[in-house]
């Protein structure tokens, strides 16, 4: 496999000087040395596309990638969304398994909505019971974990926290999440964490606001990149680096959508008056409420931009068995798509959420560092990602839908 990168001066110079840092901070690896726990660090990058590492503006990131094992593309399960990405990545299952199939969805059982926004809903241990984070395997196990935020790190599932954790706070700047994180693991190695996540929400933010190929875009690469710069001189700091597994991915790419290219969902179903609309974007859906399923996919199927199957139909490569919290029709839009509530109400100019065979809803995927050969993949699935963090960690994965991929066939070396 053959991959062009476009890099900047700059950037070369960046990444040249960071991979002489890491060459030496790892070089001592397959010799005798004092014996240190582990730690795998996952990191979370939010909409950042798989192409996004082209651009030139992730030096230490291309480092990485380029000191260990990384993929073409990270495939995300169907819905391309935030949640249920992130949850199968941390417990290798299809959201029809975890139970949490959108950002934004309603349980037959309960009248309050799961949305992003609502606190008090999306910290219920209610929605989150289905399926068994990492952090709750660890923990059962006899291992640590702290989480910088990660959907679902804030919820007391099956009775558990992580043993270190925030509730999210969007707005709470870099610099505190990486001192956050630093201060977990200068604990002594007892206490300090096996297993630990950070999460970065700004390249998503603008890929939405302005489109994935604005200058905001970049900018925003740039500043997670410092960000992962200033971690791997913190961890070298506290002699860690060495040790640290690095395993960064993406929950998703990002597409651009003209206004123009908005579906009206009331009039697209204007004939329908019980119908009710669930979900919206680029996947969309809607429960019948004693409307003909025959004679709503039949309206719906005149439009060529926009496909429709009742929920126990699925596509089979979507993966996603039917589940009581998915609407009883599921749309999904063509690509530069998207469904709206009505025109008036058109999406975000950067929007994911379209078929996970989507190029452009691939994400980034790089794992680095302790106990990771130098290799090059083609696409992996999210639910890939689930199985490696568990040999990693030398821990018994709960079971799941993933593959062994990234972690045979000579990806991981010996420990020293």
């Amino acid at each position: 496999m053959r991959l062009r990168f476009v890099v900047n001066k700059a950037a070369r110079r960046s990444a040249q000087c960071l991979l002489m840092v890491i060459g030496l901070a790892w070089h001592g690896f397959g010799q005798s040395q004092e014996q240190v726990k582990p730690l795998v660090l996952l990191i979370g990058i939010d909409g950042f596309r798989a192409d996004y590492l082209e651009r030139g503006f992730s030096p230490n990131l291309l480092a990485l990638a380029q000191k260990g094992l990384w993929a073409k593309g990270l495939v995300p399960v169907f819905p391309s969304l935030t949640f249920p990405n992130h949850l199968s990545l941390v417990t290798g299952v299809h959201p029809g398994r975890h139970g949490i199939v959108n950002n934004s969805m309603q349980d037959p059982m309960r009248s309050e909505r799961f949305r992003l926004g609502a606190t008090s809903v999306i910290t219920d241990p209610f929605w989150w019971t289905e399926a068994t984070p990492i952090w709750i395997s660890l923990k059962r196990q006899g291992k640590r974990s702290a989480t910088v935020f990660w959907p679902g790190s804030d919820v007391k599932i099956q009775g558990f926290y992580p043993d270190h954790w925030l509730p999210y706070q969007h707005a709470m700047p870099h610099e505190q999440r990486l001192s956050q994180l630093l201060q977990w693991l200068e604990q002594a190695q007892a206490d300090r964490p096996d297993f630990a996540t950070i999460y970065f929400s700004d390249v998503d933010s603008m890929g939405h606001a302005k489109g994935p190929d604005s200058d905001e875009v970049n900018q925003a690469i740039a500043k997670v990149d410092r960000s992962i710069g200033q971690l791997i001189a913190g961890l070298s700091k506290l002699g860690l680096l060495e040790h640290t597994s690095f395993v960064i991915a993406a929950d998703h790419g990002m597409r651009f959508v003209p206004i123009v290219n908005t579906i009206d969902a009331e009039a697209a179903t204007a004939r329908f008056p019980k119908l009710q609309w669930q979900w919206f974007g680029a996947s969309s859906g809607f429960d019948l409420k004693g409307e003909s399923q025959a004679d709503v996919l039949a309206e719906l199927a005149q439009n060529p931009k926009l496909r429709c199957w009742p929920k126990s139909s699925l596509p089979e490569h979507f993966g996603a068995a039917s589940h009581r919290r998915m609407p009883d029709v599921v749309c999904l839009a063509e690509p530069g798509y998207s469904v709206a509530p009505n025109r008036f109400r058109p999406g975000p100019l950067g929007q994911h959420g379209f078929d996970p065979d989507d190029e452009q809803m691939h994400g980034l995927l790089i794992a680095s560092g302790y106990r990771i050969a130098q290799a090059r993949l083609a696409t992996v699935s999210t639910l890939d990602v689930y199985p490696l963090l568990c040999a990693l960690l030398g821990i018994v994965p709960e079971p799941h839908q993933g593959t062994e991929v990234l972690s045979r066939a000579g990806l991981l070396t010996k420990v020293p």
